[in-house]
């Protein structure tokens, strides 16, 4: 309805007339037509004479007659209650014309947006319009160990400015050029670690900026209409040589000391705060020099790989300046020839955490020089290098080198414990440093974003295309494209390898690799395979799949059967799945357990790469013998080889997690907003319950996975069955459970992972009995320490990601299995198994899975009747997406290029974003044409690895309108009001009602502790149960049960524990340096051990990803130092007992220095293993004596 007003003070704004009626429209007496503050529109009328801002009448729009009603009634008779803005008392009466159409929807559509909130940011961007800081002099350098700025590279300059953008949320270094396209450097505001702003002794106006991570350099062309270009350096005199190291601290010297004032002001405006007015001592001390250049890579060029690696990881990660490293190349030089290659690489891995450290440590403690920290790292490594097994704990590792590609510089780390592969596992170890893991990231590891005003694809092309296409050049040596696994290239991550001479197989290079593979030609089951770059390179990909070696068949245990399919042939209900004989299975397990895996029993269903195949294999009881059984649909090219390779093991059952596109489909499916908020009070319920008492912590860690790198859930509850309620007294474990507590509610309010108890997560295999009838499944679950669950009636059924209101289904659970049957005899434990009868695959509805290792997630309805009355929809259909062939067949060169038009056109993640948002935004939620449209092009972005066909940008839809839901905004700025609208949806009412803490805390990094060994020594035989707290004394005398606890430790184990210790030690503070969103700030030791990372970015998936990594390599380590403390005779559980016990005590001597709690942990948990071990001996002696 249009309301005409009139009589408003000429004096009156627009911003202050709407702020006037919101007062009325979202009181009480209007609250009732909607649950979130209704949006009305204001027109004020020209003033036709153009004296004032206005003429004094005009139009208030509402959204509907029923509003409009009752707000004349309130307002639209002298009679009536009063609206009086400035001095006038504005007259309100219906409007003899009808409300314009487009108003009406756009009122409806959008949120309302207080008019103060858009006030201040146009103000905000009239001062950042209007206002600039003046440069003559722009300078990159080095920050030195004795805090003086080492000025590398410097520039006068005419027409130099710096400006900030709120919208970008940057600030942009322009240098104009005559008749040429401006340069910028641009930082964003999150991006800035220090500020400073002063005047010099001389008087010189200065501003000194440190960043996180390199700025983005750009060049932005005359023409405005095009987009701006990305650059790796400044096309400026040796800009480009020297921009790898010192992009990350700038120096600019302003024209006058206006300036300063200038850009205090928008700083102030900006919300950039901490700005110090401390001067930076300056020289040009030439660290980076071209003639010391030139040294650097004379001597990199004479060094083996593996040292050179080391050499060039300590320039590229910044540890050091060239100079230091011309320090240091006549003792590594003698090292070499004294003590051989492997030796002073391991010594340099070892070294450049300890370089690193150097940088985080307190300015008020004594600087060390990096000769006297290198020459100390020598003795500590000397000592500690003959005791330590630096041999893998699984032979199906690989020390894996890696590098990241950034658009001004590369950091190289490593060798890292990795899982490996069918073709790292083939050639001889010595040859596994040729091969290298190339990852290509955005600064700050940030996967590269789209930007419109951007030319992203032209830099991709200019950055990336040369590397993949020509080769990387890393210390003089040449790396070729050779592949990539279907994970890494979502993370935008291949492999490289350069030339070497394999015992086994001569040379090798990238060419006979692929050659090894297998067959891709002429296969008469995908004949233009090889016309596909895309398709190629995803076949190829298996072979690179991360899997574990098992066992090795015989040809004639080969079975190849027909896939079983709809009566029309169109689907197949066997797509991707096997079966294998129990023999098999048995022996698959048994040969996994060799590689470290500690399972109990054998598991019934595997994820597999053999031969040329890929897919699952389930249990057949009816098989003999050991048998394997394969499909057509699993068969993508051929080979010959016979060894089974494990990707994934299904041997216990996964929990249940909502997440935020799940509760939207849920919801708009029909379940109540009460059942998530019912489910998200009991996990937030429970996870601020869990510092009561050690029990609970350890269900709140084993649920959501945290801390188990560590075992810490089961030390936990072996303390608590000592009675240990608590460790009132240990700051340590306390900020532990701080940021596990931060980690879970952080879960819950970013991405709505809320645990269901009862519910599973399972995957799928088929029912080749066809004992199943349609719409029915089996499930049987079996935790690992628990009974066996099988799932009966109405089971909600669904798998991420979800998107189409159809991929969600009800199926019916046929519960225990019956006398006789199939499940009797075989259960297949923790799989949903899958009928195959019917007109389409159940599976295939729920997202387009199939059964080649897809997980499916599982709620049933007799346990969980709260998400009973779920409506559900008819499926997508799913239609394989076309492939972009070739009129010829692909090269290695096809897939490169393939790969560089992946990393452009990769929009899995802004579809899925887009999707939820408009659901949002749309009255008709997730069955909006737009959701529609997104959920059919999702399915098309996922094919695109194996398609080769795009998603193009333009048949994206766009949002509804500019303004994005609350839940949407990024954890690194505050939600501002006229960007984002308060979400009326079950994720933004639950977004809504978790409060995060301000700062979850962090503690001072602790510095290693490398005292004398004698001193240890000492302390520890003097250190007595009194010198700690309660858990000690309880220990100790569970210890006394078995070994006396007070006999003193002979000196050659302390020295070979204290060596185990100072290996930890290094190992972890370089995972802690690697796997930190900031490169100048490592994560903490509870970080590490918890298995989280506090640090805020602008991508929650890259923190996913490094929390990922972060896991597998503690996980290792830990495993590592376990391996190293039990004794060479495995049954000598006294001696491991007494082993773990000296770690456990050499620890407490450490406290409080980096690594001695986490170091602890690892002790107490081998304390508890040996015990065990000690009782089931016991036991099972007196079984014996029994019987």
């Amino acid at each position: 309805m249009e309301v005409f007003m009139h009589n408003i003070s000429y004096n009156v704004t627009h911003h202050r007339l709407t702020t006037e009626l919101s007062t009325i429209l979202h009181g009480p007496r209007y609250s009732h037509f909607a649950s979130v503050s209704l949006n009305f529109h204001v027109n004020l009328f020209k003033d036709k004479k153009g004296y004032n801002q206005h003429g004094g009448c005009g139009i208030l729009t509402l959204s509907n007659e029923e509003i409009g009603r009752q707000f004349l009634s309130d307002y639209g008779s002298p009679a009536s209650l009063s609206c009086t803005v400035g001095d006038r008392r504005i007259t309100f009466k219906i409007s003899n014309r009808a409300p314009r159409p487009e108003i009406l929807e756009s009122i409806a559509r959008r949120p309302y947006i207080d008019p103060k909130a858009v006030e201040e940011k146009e103000r905000i961007d009239r001062v950042f319009r209007e206002e600039k800081v003046m440069v003559k002099t722009l300078q990159f350098g080095w920050e030195c160990r004795d805090f003086v700025f080492s000025v590398e590279w410097e520039q006068s300059l005419d027409d130099c400015h710096l400006r900030f953008d709120d919208e970008r949320r940057d600030l942009r270094i322009r240098i104009t050029r005559p008749f040429d396209d401006t340069l910028a450097i641009a930082m964003l505001f999150n991006n800035l670690r220090t500020k400073s702003v002063h005047r010099t002794l001389s008087g010189e106006p200065v501003i000194f900026l440190t960043l996180e991570s390199p700025p983005a350099f750009e060049s932005e062309p005359l023409n405005t209409t095009m987009p701006r270009k990305r650059l790796s350096a400044l096309p400026l005199t040796d800009h480009a040589r020297v921009s790898p190291y010192v992009s990350r601290a700038i120096r600019l010297v302003c024209k006058t000391q206006r300036d300063l004032t200038t850009f205090l002001k928008l700083c102030k405006n900006a919300k950039i705060r901490h700005i110090s007015e401390i001067e930076s001592l300056v020289e040009r001390r030439g660290l980076f020099a071209q003639s010391v250049a030139r040294r650097v890579d004379r001597w990199l060029q004479s060094l083996n790989w593996c040292i050179a690696f080391q050499v060039e990881s300590l320039l590229r990660n910044l540890s050091l300046d060239m100079t230091e490293v011309l320090q240091l190349m006549p003792d590594i030089d003698k090292l070499r020839k004294a003590k051989g290659k492997r030796y002073v690489a391991e010594l340099l891995t070892y070294f450049g955490p300890r370089a690193l450290e150097l940088s985080w440590d307190d300015p008020d403690q004594e600087v060390e020089s990096i000769m006297d920290c290198f020459r100390q790292t020598q003795k500590d490594f000397q000592v500690h290098h003959s005791f330590f097994n630096s041999q893998s704990v699984d032979p199906s590792l690989f020390e894996a080198y890696h590098v990241e590609v950034t658009p001004t510089t590369m950091r190289l780390s490593g060798p890292h414990p990795e899982r490996s592969n069918r073709i790292i596992r083939r050639y001889h170890p010595d040859n596994h440093e040729s091969f290298l893991r190339v990852s290509f990231v955005d600064e700050g590891r940030l996967q590269y974003r789209f930007n419109r005003d951007v030319d992203g694809k032209g830099f991709i092309h200019r950055r990336v295309g040369p590397i993949l296409l020509e080769g990387l050049h890393i210390a003089a040596r040449e790396f070729k494209f050779l592949a990539y696994s279907q994970s890494g290239l979502k993370e935008h991550a291949v492999w490289f390898v350069k030339r070497f001479r394999d015992p086994e197989h001569g040379y090798v290079d990238a060419r006979t690799i692929i050659k090894s593979i297998g067959s891709f030609n002429n296969l008469s089951f995908d004949k233009a395979l090889t016309y596909c770059p895309a398709r190629y390179g995803a076949r190829i990909s298996q072979a690179f799949t991360a899997t574990d070696a098992s066992v090795t068949i015989h040809p004639e245990e080969v079975i190849h059967v027909e896939d079983i399919k709809t009566e029309d042939g169109e689907y197949s209900f066997t797509d991707g799945v096997g079966t294998m004989s129990r023999e098999l299975a048995i022996d698959v397990s048994k040969g996994l357990k060799q590689h470290g895996r500690n399972r109990k029993g054998y598991s019934r269903a595997f994820q597999i790469r053999f031969q040329g195949s890929k897919g699952m294999l389930s249990i057949d009881h009816t098989l003999g013998g050991r048998a394997i059984c394969l499909r057509p649909s699993m068969i993508k090219f051929e080979d010959t080889t016979l060894d089974i390779d494990i990707a994934r093991a299904f041997d216990k059952p996964g929990p249940y997690f909502l997440n935020r596109p799940l509760i939207m489909l849920l919801e708009n499916l029909g379940v109540d907003y009460g059942v998530f908020k019912h489910f998200q009070d009991k996990a937030v319920r429970e996870t601020e319950q869990a510092t009561q008492s050690l029990g609970k912590a350890a269900r709140m860690l084993e649920t959501y996975g945290l801390g188990s790198s560590y075992r810490l859930t089961s030390v936990m509850l072996s303390l608590a069955k000592l009675d240990v309620d608590d460790i009132p007294n240990n700051p340590f474990y306390h900020q532990m459970l701080v940021y596990a507590t931060n980690h879970v509610l952080r879960l819950l309010k970013n991405h709505a992972r809320i645990p269901i108890p009862d519910a599973w997560t399972l995957v799928g295999v088929a029912d080749i009995h066809k004992f199943l009838q349609e719409g029915e499944i089996f499930a049987c679950v079996k935790p690992i320490d628990g009974p066996v669950i099988y799932l009966e009636g109405p089971v909600v059924i669904s798998r991420s990601p979800t998107i189409h209101p159809g991929d969600v289904q009800i199926a019916h659970a046929i519960g225990a299995p019956p006398e006789g049957s199939c499940f009797a005899r075989e259960p297949l434990f923790n799989t949903v198994v899958f009928s195959v009868l019917g007109s389409r695959p159940l599976a295939s509805c729920l997202g387009g899975g199939d059964l080649d290792g897809d997980v499916y997630n599982l709620i049933p309805l007799n346990q969980r009747p709260e998400f009973q009355g779920l409506r559900t929809c008819k499926p997508a259909l799913y239609t394989p997406a076309e492939k972009k062939l070739l009129d010829r067949r692909s090269t290695m060169a096809d897939v490169a290029e393939f790969v560089i038009e992946y990393i452009n056109s990769d929009v899995v993640g802004i579809i899925a974003i887009n999707w939820l948002i408009i659901a949002d935004q749309s009255k008709q939620g997730i069955l909006d044409k737009d959701c529609l449209k997104l959920s059919e092009l999702h399915s098309d972005a996922v094919d695109y690895p194996k398609s080769g066909n795009p998603v193009a940008l333009d048949r994206i839809p766009k949002l509804l309108f500019p303004q994005k839901p609350d839940w949407n905004a990024p954890e690194t700025i505050n939600v501002d009001s006229a960007k984002y609208y308060l979400s009326t949806r079950a994720i933004g009412r639950l977004f809504r009602d978790i409060t995060l803490p301000a700062n979850p805390g962090r503690p001072q990094r602790r510095r290693p502790n490398r005292g004398a060994m004698h001193e240890i020594s000492s302390a520890m035989n003097k250190l007595s149960a009194d010198d700690d707290d309660f858990v000690q004394l309880v220990v100790n005398a569970k210890i006394n049960e078995f070994i006396d606890a007070s006999s003193r430790f002979p000196r050659e184990t302390i020295e070979k524990i204290e060596a185990l210790f100072q290996r930890y030690v290094s190992e972890l503070s370089s995972i802690c340096a690697t796997y930190s969103l900031s490169y100048s700030r490592p994560l903490t030791e509870e970080e590490a051990v918890i298995g989280t990372i506090v640090g805020k970015t602008s991508q929650p998936r890259l923190r996913e990803d490094m929390t990922g990594k972060l896991r597998e390599r503690t996980d290792l380590l830990v495993r590592s130092i376990r391996e190293n403390l039990a004794p060479e005779d495995e049954e000598d559980s006294e001696e491991y007992l007494r082993r773990a016990w000296m770690a456990w005590k050499l620890s407490i001597s450490k406290r409080p220095s980096f690594g001695a709690e986490s170091f602890g942990w690892v002790a107490l948990g081998a304390v508890f293993d040996a015990t065990k071990a000690i009782e089931d001996a016991q036991l099972e002696e007196s079984r014996n004596r029994f019987y």
